[in-house]
């Protein structure tokens, strides 16, 4: 195990959740991110932390706008906090060259599952997010009854039409993944401590003719 970074020694990372993986500066070195950093890989165990946006929590990236460089999705996971795509115009070393746009209105309220994918099948990338509906631990009502999923439908220049999934439903860890093999990316869901033990499964029927 090889530590390469600790938000604990110098305040910078007090929360985060989970990893995730990607090429961000497109030097064919995978890079991770975290929280509301990337790590650019210098080789070998050796890596740079590097700034996005605040706060942060869940942490993706990928080809929103096409051409150039990835983008990032941030949400605050356990928190309270906006939720966000973030641009690089410059210099992706530079913390100020990444710019942030706000994909909803008001804050999320403990959105702990992000994930991106072509959940259409238009050929351009989608954001899928949704709130946990219970997180106390000695509570027997929800934290979040209203709470809402979405998906953000991309058009691959940076345009998202927002739609509402679900409310009502608690989310945690959902993952997008095509469950019965008909090439079309489905939505499997637990809460974490909502009506369990519980799993959802949601199919993709396709978009209606």
């Amino acid at each position: 195990m090889t530590a390469i970074f600790s938000g604990g020694v110098d305040g910078r990372l007090p929360y985060a959740e989970g990893m995730s993986a990607c090429d961000i500066d497109g030097d064919g070195q995978v890079d991770l991110l975290a929280g509301n950093y990337w790590f650019k890989h210098l080789g070998g165990g050796r890596f740079k932390a590097i700034q996005i946006g605040s706060p942060g929590g869940l942490i993706f990236a990928g080809q929103l706008v096409e051409g150039g460089l990835p983008e990032v999705v941030i949400a605050p996971g356990d928190g309270v906090g906006p939720l966000k795509w973030y641009e690089c115009q410059g210099d992706p070393q530079d913390s100020k060259a990444w710019v942030g746009h706000a994909l909803l209105e008001r804050d999320a309220i403990h959105p702990h599952s992000l994930q991106l994918a072509d959940i259409d099948g238009d050929g351009h990338l989608d954001i899928f997010c949704a709130e946990m509906a219970k997180w106390s631990e000695q509570k027997t009502v929800p934290d979040n009854p209203n709470a809402k999923a979405w998906i953000f439908f991309g058009d691959g220049k940076g345009h998202f039409r927002k739609t509402e999934f679900a409310t009502g439903v608690g989310f945690h860890e959902a993952r997008v993944v095509d469950l019965n093999g008909d090439g079309r990316p489905d939505i499997l869901d637990k809460p974490y401590n909502w009506e369990t033990p519980r799993v959802d499964v949601w199919l993709n029927r396709g978009t209606p003719q």
